[in-house]
């Protein structure tokens, strides 16, 4: 037992040496495109979360990882409505509920490199990437800086936000311009931030996801950009939804509903953590108890002892005593295949060679047994006498 805990003592130490390692290590940034509002990495939106209520002062932001069709019925009045992701391309109920809040004087701000689907088809929008395209890739070099700015000259002049070329090289390539106008554009004169007029409302669409993330929006003079962008939202309710980038966000497992309810997460949690400690416990090693097991007793003895008695106590004793020579010549026999009768000196001579004994102690126990054969009945010296000199001889 002493081992096993050696064994898991050097295994906590590996633990805590690797904890310690990872603590103190630096920490390795996730690169990981998220748009999440609570994501601190550089791809995400936390900084972005944080200034939304500097931009709709004692307004409520709802956010959540439902799609616009599902708030849709939950909202009595129209509101605002933000998504960022790659691309948007939500199904035919979610564009008909969002055309509808828009159409009752709803606001949309909606950040994807691409735009597809029966959203694009509905509004005539169309997305392109410059880098494919080889009448314009040729103008600018792709590893430096591209700037963003507004079309609009009553807006306060502000320093041009400076972004990797890179990371900004999606833009509008066809829009109903019935109903659109440009909003902003980038350094190639190409539009990437639109509005969108729809009834009473009006959509403003961006081609540029990735200035609205942390990385971005912490440089420079960058978070201008990204102020001024929002603010043609009224101040209003907003709901910014993340399911068009990070769908339902939810547990893949058939547990999710438990999962989802905090009672019930906590009791399974506590369900599982019991269990484990009790195998934990369990699989130590234990020893099983041994049951002690009585030899056999030698009832052949026994037997023979309780037979001899009935006999002493009778006063038999020649009865006992030819048991006794004939139990000593069968031996004899057995063992050293000597047949005792007729007696002879010759015979005395053998026996006394094979068994080891003297030639006198033969002699004399042989008469002995003669003697007390030929007699009607013996005493108890003689038996005594008897079984002695039996017990003395060596087979």
């Amino acid at each position: 037992m002493r081992k096993d805990w050696k064994y898991i003592a050097y295994l906590l130490a590996a633990v805590v040496v690797y904890l310690v390692i990872k603590m103190v290590s630096p920490r390795e940034l996730d690169w990981t495109i998220t748009y999440y509002h609570k994501d601190k990495n550089p791809h995400g939106t936390f900084a972005l979360n944080e200034l939304m209520h500097h931009l709709f002062p004692g307004k409520k932001i709802h956010r959540s990882n439902l799609t616009v069709y599902e708030w849709y019925d939950s909202v009595s009045t129209p509101v605002n409505f933000i998504s960022f992701s790659t691309a948007f391309k939500p199904g035919k109920e979610d564009v008909e509920a969002l055309l509808k809040n828009i159409e009752q004087g709803g606001t949309a701000f909606i950040a994807a490199q691409y735009f597809m689907g029966t959203f694009a088809d509905t509004l005539s929008l169309g997305t392109s990437d410059y880098f494919f395209d080889m009448s314009i890739s040729e103008t600018f070099n792709r590893n430096d800086s591209s700037y963003l700015e507004f079309t609009n000259p009553n807006l306060p002049v502000v320093e041009k936000p400076v972004f990797p070329r890179k990371n900004m090289h999606n833009y509008f390539s066809s829009f109903d311009s019935a109903r659109t106008q440009v909003v902003a554009k980038n350094d190639l004169n190409l539009p990437v931030t639109l509005k969108v007029t729809w009834g009473k409302g009006s959509l403003y669409l961006n081609s540029t996801p990735l200035v609205f993330t942390n990385i971005y929006l912490l440089q420079g003079n960058n978070y201008g950009f990204i102020e001024y962008s929002l603010s043609h939202l009224p101040v209003a309710d907003t709901y910014w939804t993340e399911f068009y980038h990070l769908g339902r966000m939810e547990a893949g497992t058939p547990l999710r509903f438990i999962l989802t309810n905090e009672p019930l997460a906590w009791a399974y949690y506590i369900t599982v953590a019991a269990l484990l400690l009790f195998i934990v416990f369990e699989a130590k090693r234990t020893q099983r108890i041994i049951p002690v097991v009585k030899p056999l007793g030698n009832s052949t003895l026994e037997f023979v002892r309780t037979i001899g008695n009935l006999y002493y106590q009778s006063g038999d004793h020649k009865n006992i005593a030819e048991k006794r020579i004939t139990f000593f010549l069968d031996q004899l026999r057995s063992k050293h295949s000597i047949h005792a009768h007729p007696l002879t000196d010759e015979l005395v001579q053998a026996i006394a060679g094979k068994t080891g004994n003297r030639h006198e102690a033969v002699n004399n126990l042989f008469k002995l047994i003669h003697t007390i054969q030929n007699k009607p009945a013996i005493t108890v010296d003689e038996l005594k006498e008897l079984s002695k000199k039996i017990d003395s001889f060596k087979l």
